[in-house]
């Protein structure tokens, strides 16, 4: 029996890296850098949380990057720690006819700076689909002791992208 499991286990294990090794390889289907090393953050356990929803809907066709004024969440640290920001929403990017189409994007700052994975300004949350469809990202960083805000912040590709997010949720966790 034992014999049996082993050449199943590799061959999971093989699959598993295969798996692994595609998503490093990206294709630049976003448009945005090749994928970079892998970063790990040590977080430790949940101190704290604060969640942010918001039933309506908002919309940008802004190329440059502009807040969602609905998330952003003030946080007082006593300590240095580790945030985490989970962003839910449904999302739709519809309306630029050319090609090939576009994208609509999304990232999570604190203080107007970029938390990991930072897309490099291209952290594709949608792409062009007249369909809503629901969609998440996570970002993490370690931040000082002090006052902060975490923001999320939202822009197009192309200025004739409407990008148009409804029933959003901002889970902002600290860990220690």
């Amino acid at each position: 029996m034992r014999k049996r499991i082993l050449p199943l286990t590799l061959a999971a294990l093989a699959a598993t890296a295969t798996v692994a090794t595609a998503q490093v390889l990206n294709d630049d289907h976003d448009r945005g850098p090749v994928a970079g090393v892998a970063k790990t953050t040590d977080c430790g356990p949940a101190l704290a949380s604060t969640v942010r929803t918001v039933s309506g809907h908002g919309s940008t066709s802004s190329v440059p990057w502009a807040p969602i004024p609905t998330l952003q969440v003030p946080i007082e640290l006593g300590g240095e720690r580790c945030i985490k920001v989970l962003l839910t929403a449904e999302t739709s990017c519809t309306g630029f006819a050319g090609a090939p189409n576009d994208y609509c994007y999304v990232r999570a700052l604190v203080d107007g700076v970029p938390m990991d994975p930072d897309g490099a300004n291209f952290q594709a949350i949608d792409s062009e689909d007249a369909s809503g469809d629901g969609h998440a990202f996570e970002w993490v960083k370690r931040v000082p002791p002090g006052n902060h805000v975490v923001s999320i912040e939202q822009r197009v590709g192309n200025g004739a992208t409407t990008f148009t997010h409804d029933d959003k949720t901002m889970d902002v966790q600290i860990h220690g």
